[in-house]
């Protein structure tokens, strides 16, 4: 059994696809391809930030689709729209803004030292 659960993984293959948001939603083509989820989600998010570095909407939607032998099932995506509504409600739900850093009343600010020939 794990010998078929193995071999059939061999043989998964995950693709980036861009999407143009919408009803219905475009496929603007294959991004890039590879045996490996870890490479897929590496690249969808290079490819986010050399393409959409403010995620301003240049790239309405990514996602990645896994396929094994005639089955395709997209296991992660991203939607620009998704994403700013989502940022909106963090507030609403945890009370403040956590995608913003907080300063720490223990921490002191490192300053840097001048380097010392001996």
């Amino acid at each position: 059994m794990a010998e078929t659960a193995r071999h059939a993984a061999e043989h998964n293959r995950y693709e980036v696809h861009e999407v143009l948001g919408g009803e219905p939603a475009l496929d603007l083509g294959l991004r890039f391809e590879t045996a490996d989820f870890g490479a897929s989600v590496d690249f969808a998010f290079d490819y986010l930030e050399r393409r959409d570095p403010r995620r301003e909407g240049v790239v309405s939607a990514l996602e990645i689709v896994r396929v094994s032998g005639s089955e395709r099932e997209t296991v992660w995506s991203y939607s620009h729209a998704q994403a700013r509504s989502m940022a909106r409600d963090l507030v609403r739900v945890w009370g403040f803004d956590v995608t913003r850093g907080w300063p720490s009343p223990y921490r002191t600010p490192v300053r840097p030292t001048p380097a010392r020939n001996y």
